[in-house]
């Protein structure tokens, strides 16, 4: 039997309906298959808990509608109301049992110990080390990796940025390890791309832009490590392997599915939003900062991760932003594919320097306030002193060159990010106008406010 027929037959197993033949299949096949057999046990305990519960209540019919109310009732208060909750799919199968009939008091009162998800978490959480465990064995030795992704994101800005209503844009990754050790990747998307050559890693946005600094074996930099872990998959289970460990609480689901005729092993690892967000300005902006579910597919018979979603929770919706088309395990890969051709008139990024009191003391709101000025009055030594690169691309000279400055707003911060944000309106020279906020920081070498986005 395979792990499909299996789980259709737990439900009799434990009522002790099959027949010799198909017991003997059963229990042979538990022996061999450590996640089937988790399963057997996970319903086993809760039909326990309900044969123990009605003992105490007392036993009359149950319609499936309750179990539906008590699902019902579950998302609206996690405000995940599409969001599918696979746990109670297994208390499904008891409540259909011929046998196992309970009270709604019965249901209620299992579901208020259960802490209304009807699975232990901790539990989850063992079963969800088992999965990645197996699948970080599996992606141990292999040395390229080639994935096809799509996210709600911008082609050319932040590699962690995302919108839930932005249409998707296509992301590919490359990873390759050499018989010496030394590895070479490569991160693109249609207007940003970032490459490690085996000696440098470049940051190059389109047409122009780029910054570098020295090699790294690890994906990292320009807000890419994330991506990483995704381009280095035994990274990306090790990372979720560590989270579901050090935090047993945390909400963790193990299904299965049959797809294509072959059968799936879902892992879904809830992860709620880093930071403070009494200013929300960041929520579900970028991932880190946004409450989603990360959904890993595994073939069960060979372990090998097959795709990867993320979902945002908001609280209108639940979106998918995230999702791999085609994982590719070592594929041969062409060592053009990390060469990267850059145009005559690069601009390149620079750390900032340190400059007089007048710079190194200044507030968010000063700094912003000095910038406008700069570009205001098209000084454009002074606006390198708060944007610091190489030259002064024509574009920007042309975009904000003779602006006048409506408002400056006060500074607030939100969710994890390092710096503040300064709320501005400005008028351009051609008379439009623009509101938005200027994100500014510090933690640099010179340890001074500088210009991080908000144009």
């Amino acid at each position: 039997m395979i792990c499909t027929e299996i789980r259709e037959l737990i439900v009799d197993y434990i009522e002790g309906l099959l027949t010799e033949e198909q017991k003997f299949q059963f229990e042979s096949h538990l022996k061999n298959c450590s996640l089937c057999k988790n399963e057997y046990q996970q319903i086993n305990s809760i039909n326990q808990r309900f044969k123990s519960e009605a003992q105490k209540i007392g036993v009359i019919s149950i319609e499936n509608q309750v179990l539906n109310q008590i699902i019902c009732e579950q998302n609206k208060k996690l405000k995940q109301v599409e969001r599918i909750n696979r746990r109670l799919e297994i208390v499904r199968k008891i409540m259909k049992s011929r046998i196992t009939k309970f009270t709604l008091a019965a249901v209620i009162v299992i579901a208020a110990g259960l802490g209304i998800t009807l699975l232990n978490k901790s539990t989850s959480a063992a079963f969800a080390n088992q999965v990645l465990a197996e699948a970080i064995k599996t992606v141990s030795a292999i040395d390229s990796i080639h994935i096809k992704a799509q996210m709600r994101t911008l082609p050319a800005d932040n590699f962690s940025l995302i919108k839930l209503d932005f249409d998707f844009v296509p992301i590919e990754l490359w990873k390759k390890v050499y018989p010496d050790g030394s590895v070479k990747w490569k991160i693109e998307k249609p207007g940003r791309l970032i490459v490690m050559d085996g000696n440098t890693t470049t940051l190059f946005i389109k047409p122009n832009f780029v910054s570098s600094f020295g090699p790294s074996s690890q994906i990292r930099g320009y807000d890419c490590d994330w991506f990483g872990k995704i381009a280095d998959v035994k990274n990306l289970l090790e990372s979720e392997y560590e989270y579901v460990t050090k935090n047993p609480k945390s909400e963790s689901l193990l299904s299965h599915q049959t797809i294509e005729d072959r059968d799936k092993t879902i892992l879904e690892i809830y992860i709620p939003a880093q930071g403070d967000y009494k200013n929300d300005y960041l929520k579900n902006s970028f991932l880190n900062d946004s409450d989603r579910t990360n959904i890993y597919y595994f073939d069960t018979e060979t372990k090998n991760l097959e795709k990867f979603e993320i979902v945002v929770h908001s609280d209108q919706k639940d979106v998918l932003v995230f999702e791999t088309i085609e994982i590719n395990y070592a594929p041969e890969i062409n060592d053009n594919i990390f060469i990267v051709e850059l145009p005559a008139n690069t601009v390149a990024f620079k750390e900032p320097q340190v400059l007089s009191d007048k710079y190194q003391n200044m507030k968010p709101k000063e700094m912003a306030s000095a910038f406008f000025e700069a570009c205001s009055n098209e000084d454009w030594d002074e606006f390198l002193k708060f944007w610091p690169m190489s030259a002064v691309d024509e574009r920007l000279k042309t975009y904000l060159g003779g602006l006048d400055v409506i408002s400056l707003g006060e500074p607030f911060q939100s969710g994890i990010y390092p710096g503040w944000f300064v709320p501005y309106e400005i008028k351009f020279k051609n008379g439009t106008t623009k509101k938005h906020n200027l994100a500014v920081r510090k933690d640099n070498s010179a340890g001074r406010y500088v210009f991080d986005g908000g144009l």
